[in-house]
């Protein structure tokens, strides 16, 4: 299991929406410019800040709480979102390349690939609802009095 504090910032039926916080400190940290994996994490992460997250537990909002996920959902879920599209795109573009006429199996080949990356959009769309049920999940409500450590209380 992999495990990550969060807050709860609302609750929505048997879900809650959390914010993730930064984890106590890992050996990447600064005195001058702080927490470098989560310099990081901004360079490269996205905008969203919250994460619906199953609510077995009924956290309630500003909890702290600490949040679980299998380690196989999570390589599973980057094997389907990294893995699957990268095959049917060349997939796509060797199956184009083999069925076009000599003078435009160029074109065929970008056809199949285009193709072949489309088709996997659909396919993980359709297997999204599965996905819901590795859902990661509330294990543990914290004791509001223990403050999460981020790099910045150093």
């Amino acid at each position: 299991m992999i495990f990550s504090e969060a807050q709860v910032e609302r609750c929505e039926g048997e879900f809650a929406w959390v914010k993730i916080r930064p984890h106590s400190p890992c050996g990447n940290c600064d005195p001058k410019t702080g927490c470098k994996s989560v310099a990081i994490t901004r360079l490269f992460g996205h905008a969203q800040q919250s994460y619906q997250v199953k609510n077995p537990l009924h956290a309630k909002p500003n909890d702290y709480v600490k949040v679980a996920v299998n380690d196989g959902d999570l390589l599973g879920t980057a094997v389907w979102a990294y893995g699957f599209p990268l095959l049917l795109l060349i997939l796509g573009a060797v199956l184009g390349s083999a069925l076009a006429p000599v003078a435009l199996d160029e074109l065929y080949s970008l056809l199949g690939a285009v193709i072949g990356f489309l088709l996997s959009f659909i396919v993980l769309r359709m297997r999204n609802e599965k996905a819901k049920q590795t859902q990661p999940s509330i294990v543990e409500i914290l004791p509001n009095a223990i403050k999460l450590k981020n790099c910045s209380s150093h």
